[in-house]
């Protein structure tokens, strides 16, 4: 509407002589603008910090399912102690992420406000909340619950419910492992991107656009006059579009219909560790054959909807290639760079002569086969063959398998759903 605006003052309500001071600005403006101003450059880089800083926080947000499957296994007992152990383990985990969490996060500092709201939550107990308080120093306080899994461990391993120090030492590396992404986090709190980086991008492109509804005006004289400046809304699109993405990523933690779930990221962990920890170690099924145990080569079974799809199987791309179709047999010899170190008997013993006749006959059959039965002509007849309407007390076979023959149709097949 501005653009719009701009363009009809310039043709309807300036004279002569101001319309020619008018285009010498729109040409002096937009000549070079894209030089003195690239935004590609500048939106490039600053969309790539944001992305890489957005994509580390995901990674060291933190997830308890291998934690707690190792606390599982690795964990023996049945009695009510050791269940208490690997469940004290979990929640201890999940403590110490909602303390870093409601630090750096508002939306775990509303679900937290205080100390008590997490022991009412059940996160921790009452004894455990005035170990915390007695810790005056903040940012040692957010490893406690780390150091009393540590200290767990430790006496699982003497009560030799924990079997090796190999084992020992995994959980452990478990742990440092989930407490490095949490520090990873308070680094990326404490260090943001520069304030004055995302403000001069952002306001970069918004100078850049209004300048363009002066510069990019249609000026009388020009061989196409358009009223509606398409490129620059094309432009407009990418650029903003562009910049917005940016605006979105640039703080993962907030409270935006984009930002990350914290809340529910910490009751998947509180929810799936407990249950891992009470239900993985319980009696596993019995060892039984599966369906291909006599079968020398497994044919994969697909619904009749997935079957019709072309797959490109994971086979090189020289796999095809006969390098010597044309020839009956192949003589190797050394590399011509061993040559001058070969006396010429050495050379005559080491020439070997392979025949290629059998490879020859076996890639020609290979291919012969393939193109009797391709694919999509295979799959065309057994589609072809679900459209034979069944007789009475009839049935269909495809390859084998019988199918219903009463009332049968591929819209009343709920395989294909």
């Amino acid at each position: 509407m501005v653009y719009m605006g701009i363009s009809l003052i310039y043709r309807y309500v300036l004279t002569a002589d101001q319309q020619i001071d008018f285009a010498k600005i729109a040409k002096y403006f937009d000549k070079d603008l894209a030089k003195y101003m690239p935004l590609s450059f500048l939106l490039g880089f600053f969309v790539t910090q944001v992305v890489s800083r957005w994509s580390h926080i995901t990674e060291d947000f933190g997830w308890i399912d291998n934690s707690a499957t190792n606390f599982a296994n690795f964990i023996h007992g049945n009695d009510e102690e050791t269940r208490i152990i690997r469940r004290t383990l979990v929640r201890y985990m999940v403590l110490n992420q909602a303390l870093v969490l409601r630090d750096i996060s508002m939306q775990v500092r509303k679900r937290f406000p205080t100390l008590d709201t997490m022991v009412v939550a059940g996160f921790m107990t009452e004894t455990e909340k005035l170990e915390l308080e007695s810790i005056h120093d903040e940012y040692t306080r957010y490893w406690i619950p780390l150091h009393w899994c540590y200290g767990i461990l430790d006496k699982a391993r003497e009560t030799k419910r924990i079997a090796s120090d190999h084992l020992l030492v995994h959980l452990v590396e478990d742990l440092q492992h989930f407490r490095e992404g949490l520090t990873n986090l308070l680094k990326f709190d404490w260090i943001p991107i520069p304030l004055v980086y995302p403000q001069v991008v952002f306001l970069t492109v918004r100078v850049y656009f209004g300048i363009c509804l002066v510069s990019r005006q249609h000026l009388k004289g020009d061989d196409l006059d358009l009223w509606v400046p398409i490129m620059t809304m094309v432009e407009f699109i990418i650029y903003m579009g562009w910049m917005k993405v940016a605006e979105a990523l640039l703080n993962p933690l907030g409270e935006d219909d984009d930002d990350l779930e914290i809340n529910c990221v910490m009751d998947k962990n509180l929810i799936t560790g407990m249950l891992l920890v009470d239900r993985g170690n319980d009696q596993i099924p019995p060892l039984s054959k599966d369906k291909h145990f006599y079968e020398a080569v497994i044919h994969p079974l697909y619904s009749y909807t997935a079957a019709g799809r072309t797959v490109q199987p994971l086979v090189g791309s020289a796999y095809e290639v006969n390098m010597v179709k044309k020839e009956a047999r192949v003589t190797m010899v050394p590399h011509k760079s061993r040559l001058v170190y070969m006396e010429q008997h050495e050379y005559v013993n080491c020439t070997e002569v392979v025949d290629c006749a059998k490879h020859n006959e076996a890639h020609a059959t290979r291919k012969a086969t393939y193109r009797k039965n391709r694919p999509d002509k295979a799959w065309k007849s057994i589609r072809d063959r679900r459209k034979i309407k069944p007789t009475k007390n009839s049935s269909v076979i495809i390859n084998g398998l019988e199918k219903p023959s009463s009332n049968y149709s591929p819209e009343n097949d709920s395989s294909r759903f």
